[in-house]
Parts: structure tokens; C-alpha cells; sequence
């Protein structure tokens, strides 16, 4: 009679499982804040050396509110969160109401989708972040297989989450990422995900998850002192520009009142 443990893949090695079954390693897994979705990944949460797609169908569908838990929670534990390629600059206020500290936000902003790819692997390098958000450029060659692979490589050396947002289309592409997730709107306040890719079966019915609300952020974590620093700069830009229009305006009556 066969020894059972020889029948079983963690008998043979605990990095083997059954594809009817839901995967597991010893990579750090961090709980994404919806306990229906955390019970469909792997492990339990959101996977570290990993590279996470997301994939969507538009953009402002809620996708940042959809991560809102898991970089409160980072920038709890003092770990740095840096977005690459945001296409809208994200508004400060809007981070605060969750709870999220403005002082652990890092935003990298190029003007060539080259840059943009070159940041994303230095960030991915440096191991020195809790989260990276990456926007990938629309451009193929940026967007191609060997390049999703370079990313997934660099991610798997580093001990942060790596996320990154591309199209909904994408998603009938090839891709080494582990774990991708399609992101569709189902209400204002609500969001349709369905895991097309996972370490495990494949999920035949999608999640509605209900997106945090800004009013759920604890008490005591919203950053005055950072808000009002905040302000102040607005107030100064806001002031400077104005100056400038005054300036400008007086420049060109002067010119016009010397012309003949």
C-alpha cells in the first residue's frame, strides 16, 4: 500500500500543491481589507514578491478606494507607498480622509513612457517601499511580454507589494504576473472583481465588494498638522500665481499705454 504522504504534493514539497486547490508558500501575505476577497487569494492576503495586475476596464471606477486599506495599513507600519505614472495627480485631502499619511506618499511623475518604465524597475530595485503603484505606459513595446516578465523578476526580489494598473483588454494577453484581477464598476460605491488568474482554481463567480467610505477612517489618523502644512503651501502657490497675474496684467497695460 503507497505510503500516503508520497500521494500528497506537501509531502513531496510544501511549495507543491493541486490546481483544484488554492495555493500556499512562505511569502508574505498582507490582508487586503475585504475578508471575502482575502479568502479567495492565496494565502490569505495580498502576495509580496509578486507582481499584482489590475486590470480595468476605465479609470475612476474606485480603483485607489480599492487599495485604500491595505496602504492605510502600511503607512501605518511607517512603510514608504510610491505611485509611478498616476495619470490624475492624486489630492492630498483625499489620502488623509483614509487615513492614509501624506508623509510616506511618494509620486513619480515623467514626461516619456521610457522614464516612466525605467523608474518603476529602479523603485522595484531599491526594495525600499511597502507598496509601488505603477500605471504601465499604453504603448506595446513598454507593455510587452519580456518587459511584464523584467517587472515580475524585479518584484519577486522585493519585499514590498507591487501593483500595477493596466487595461481591461489586457487581460487576453500572456502575462507572468501571479495574481491578476479585473476591476469593473458595479455602483458608485461598489466594485466588481474577478480573479482571472491565481495560484489555485480558477473562480467561476465574481466579487462585489463594497469600496471604504472616507467617514470609516479611524479616529485620531487624520494628519492635521500635515493637512494644515499642506494648505499653507497651496495658499503660497495660489498667492505666488496670483502675484504673477498682477504682474503680468500691469506689465502689458504700461506697454500698451507707451505705444503711440
Amino acid at each position: 500500500m503507497p505510503n500516503e504522504s508520497s500521494t500528497d504534493p506537501l509531502g513531496i514539497h510544501p511549495s507543491l500543491w493541486r490546481a483544484n486547490q488554492l495555493g500556499s508558500d512562505t511569502t508574505l501575505k498582507i490582508p487586503s481589507g475585504f475578508p471575502e476577497l482575502d479568502l479567495q487569494l492565496p494565502g490569505g492576503g495580498w502576495p509580496t514578491r509578486n507582481l499584482i495586475e489590475l486590470l480595468l476596464k476605465h479609470q475612476g471606477i474606485g480603483e485607489l478606494r480599492f487599495l485604500m486599506p491595505v496602504l492605510r495599513r502600511l503607512s501605518l507600519e511607517q512603510k514608504k507607498l510610491v505611485l509611478v505614472g498616476a495619470p490624475h495627480i492624486p489630492m492630498a485631502a483625499v489620502f488623509e480622509h483614509f487615513g492614509v499619511a501624506l508623509q510616506q506618499i511618494t509620486l513619480i511623475q515623467t514626461h516619456k513612457p521610457q522614464d516612466r518604465l525605467w523608474a518603476m524597475e529602479q523603485v522595484l530595485q531599491s526594495d525600499a517601499f511597502g507598496a509601488l503603484v505603477m500605471w504601465l505606459p499604453e504603448d506595446k513595446a513598454l507593455c510587452s511580454p519580456p518587459v511584464l516578465r523584467r517587472l515580475q523578476y524585479q518584484a519577486s526580489r522585493s519585499s514590498g507589494l507591487s501593483f500595477v494598473f493596466r487595461p481591461l483588454q489586457a487581460q487576453h494577453q500572456p502575462s507572468p504576473a501571479s495574481l491578476r484581477i479585473c476591476l469593473t464598476a458595479y455602483s458608485p460605491h461598489q466594485l466588481r472583481v474577478q480573479l482571472i488568474k491565481r495560484r489555485g482554481p480558477v473562480l467561476e463567480h465574481p466579487l462585489v465588494l463594497q469600496l471604504p467610505q472616507s467617514h470609516r477612517a479611524l479616529p485620531g489618523l487624520v494628519f492635521e498638522h500635515e493637512l494644515a502644512r499642506m494648505h499653507a503651501i497651496q495658499h503660497a502657490q495660489e498667492s505666488g500665481r496670483a502675484l504673477d497675474r498682477h504682474v503680468h496684467t500691469a506689465t502689458q497695460r504700461d506697454t500698451q499705454h507707451s505705444n503711440p
